[in-house]
């Protein structure tokens, strides 16, 4: 019994001892995309195989209130995102999409999945000529999703 006490009373010693500390996460993407040439109008061009879309797609980034984010149209929703983007790592992480739920075609709802996994599967990004934007994807390797600027 007693070493239980004097575990009790050590472990009650050590905590109170701790401090808590709020870790607040810094994103570069804010500060580092005040004037961006990624900020605006995309539309989906196609993916590296060649194959461009049969449906009209967009995303749009804007820098507000302090963090990025995106919105767009895919084949059937619109969707949204809050991007983490390192301009000089040139890294571009999607962890999240969400979407409206419109019922759409069996081919538009296909497209839209596999649209919406390649967005979510980005890790790299690339600027061609200031009105290309190149979103290199993770899974499948290889592959990578073409925008234009609008």
């Amino acid at each position: 019994m007693k070493k239980v006490l004097v575990l009790f009373a050590a472990v009650a010693i050590g905590l109170g001892g701790c401090k808590d500390e709020k870790m607040e996460a810094t994103y570069p993407s804010f500060e580092a995309m005040r004037g961006s040439d990624l900020l605006g109008q995309w539309k989906f061009k196609g993916y590296s195989d060649g194959k461009s879309p049969k449906f009209d797609v967009t995303m749009e980034l804007k820098n507000e209130k302090e963090k990025v984010t995106i919105y767009g149209r895919s084949s059937v929703n619109f969707y949204f995102a809050e991007p983490m983007v390192d301009e000089n790592k040139r890294t571009f992480r999607i962890p999240a999409i969400g979407s409206t739920k419109i019922a759409g075609t069996p081919d538009a709802n296909s497209f839209e999945l596999t649209y919406y996994e390649s967005l979510r599967n980005v890790e790299k990004y690339d600027l061609k000529d200031r009105n290309i934007l190149v979103l290199y994807v993770s899974s499948p390797a290889n592959e990578a999703l073409y925008f234009e600027k609008k």
